[in-house]
Protein backbone atom coordinates (compact mmCIF):
# COMPACT_ATOMS: atom_id res chain seq x y z
CA UNK A 1 0.00 0.00 0.00
CA UNK A 2 1.64 3.55 -0.94
CA UNK A 3 0.87 6.84 0.37
CA UNK A 4 3.13 9.15 -1.24
CA UNK A 5 6.19 10.65 -1.07
CA UNK A 6 7.19 11.50 2.35
CA UNK A 7 6.71 15.06 4.10
CA UNK A 8 8.31 16.02 6.77
CA UNK A 9 6.15 17.26 9.81
CA UNK A 10 8.74 20.05 11.00
CA UNK A 11 8.98 23.92 10.39
CA UNK A 12 10.60 24.37 6.73
CA UNK A 13 12.73 27.17 6.32
CA UNK A 14 11.86 30.05 5.03
CA UNK A 15 8.29 29.06 5.20
CA UNK A 16 7.03 31.51 7.67
CA UNK A 17 8.82 34.66 5.75
CA UNK A 18 7.04 33.47 2.51
CA UNK A 19 3.44 32.93 4.68
CA UNK A 20 4.23 37.28 6.30
CA UNK A 21 5.11 37.71 2.49
CA UNK A 22 1.90 36.32 1.14
CA UNK A 23 -0.06 38.30 4.14
CA UNK A 24 1.36 41.80 3.18
CA UNK A 25 0.75 40.95 -0.60
CA UNK A 26 -3.14 40.70 0.26
CA UNK A 27 -2.92 43.51 2.57
CA UNK A 28 -1.04 45.43 -0.12
CA UNK A 29 -3.58 45.16 -2.69
CA UNK A 30 -6.55 45.16 -0.40
CA UNK A 31 -5.18 48.48 1.17
CA UNK A 32 -3.67 49.85 -2.41
CA UNK A 33 -6.10 49.72 -5.04
CA UNK A 34 -9.68 48.89 -3.95
CA UNK A 35 -9.57 50.81 -0.86
CA UNK A 36 -8.01 53.80 -1.91
CA UNK A 37 -10.50 56.43 -1.49
CA UNK A 38 -8.35 58.44 1.29
CA UNK A 39 -4.62 59.15 0.92
CA UNK A 40 -2.89 57.33 3.41
CA UNK A 41 -4.20 53.84 2.71
CA UNK A 42 -2.18 53.73 -0.80
CA UNK A 43 0.60 54.84 1.31
CA UNK A 44 0.29 52.15 3.91
CA UNK A 45 -0.41 49.50 0.60
CA UNK A 46 2.65 50.75 -1.12
CA UNK A 47 5.00 50.33 2.10
CA UNK A 48 3.14 46.71 2.93
CA UNK A 49 3.65 45.71 -0.47
CA UNK A 50 7.56 46.78 -0.33
CA UNK A 51 7.68 44.36 2.99
CA UNK A 52 5.84 41.50 1.27
CA UNK A 53 8.44 41.43 -1.29
CA UNK A 54 11.41 41.60 0.85
CA UNK A 55 9.97 39.22 2.95
CA UNK A 56 9.41 36.06 0.09
CA UNK A 57 12.53 37.10 -1.68
CA UNK A 58 14.27 36.21 1.95
CA UNK A 59 12.01 32.93 1.89
CA UNK A 60 13.68 32.24 -1.25
CA UNK A 61 17.04 32.96 -0.14
CA UNK A 62 16.38 30.87 2.66
CA UNK A 63 15.54 27.51 0.14
CA UNK A 64 11.59 28.01 0.85
CA UNK A 65 9.98 27.21 -2.81
CA UNK A 66 6.49 26.34 -2.33
CA UNK A 67 3.21 28.24 -3.67
CA UNK A 68 3.03 30.92 -0.42
CA UNK A 69 6.34 31.96 -2.01
CA UNK A 70 5.28 32.21 -5.00
CA UNK A 71 1.70 33.89 -4.48
CA UNK A 72 3.38 36.12 -2.07
CA UNK A 73 6.00 37.53 -4.66
CA UNK A 74 2.80 38.10 -7.41
CA UNK A 75 0.53 39.70 -4.85
CA UNK A 76 3.09 42.02 -3.38
CA UNK A 77 3.98 43.09 -7.11
CA UNK A 78 0.73 44.21 -7.61
CA UNK A 79 0.39 45.93 -4.59
CA UNK A 80 2.93 48.00 -5.24
CA UNK A 81 2.08 48.55 -8.66
CA UNK A 82 -2.13 49.48 -7.65
CA UNK A 83 -0.67 51.27 -5.04
CA UNK A 84 1.66 53.87 -6.73
CA UNK A 85 -1.12 54.15 -9.40
CA UNK A 86 -3.59 55.15 -6.62
CA UNK A 87 -1.34 57.87 -4.64
CA UNK A 88 -0.29 59.24 -8.00
CA UNK A 89 -3.78 60.02 -9.52
CA UNK A 90 -4.94 60.90 -6.03
CA UNK A 91 -2.22 63.29 -5.55
CA UNK A 92 -2.69 64.65 -9.18
CA UNK A 93 -6.50 64.80 -8.43
CA UNK A 94 -5.81 67.30 -5.38
CA UNK A 95 -3.14 69.45 -7.47
CA UNK A 96 -6.24 70.06 -10.13
CA UNK A 97 -8.84 70.69 -7.51
CA UNK A 98 -6.45 73.16 -5.83
CA UNK A 99 -5.42 75.02 -8.89
CA UNK A 100 -8.92 75.42 -9.84
CA UNK A 101 -9.80 76.99 -6.33
CA UNK A 102 -7.29 79.21 -6.69
CA UNK A 103 -7.77 79.99 -10.52
CA UNK A 104 -11.38 80.81 -8.65
CA UNK A 105 -10.90 83.58 -6.71
CA UNK A 106 -8.90 85.00 -9.73
CA UNK A 107 -11.98 85.30 -11.99
CA UNK A 108 -13.93 87.43 -9.73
Amino acid sequence: MSQGPYMPQGDQPGKNAALGGLVCGILSVVLGGFLGTLIVTPIIGLVLGIVGLVMSSNAKKQGFNGGLNTAGLVLSIIGVVYSAITFISCTICAGCLGAAGACSSFLK
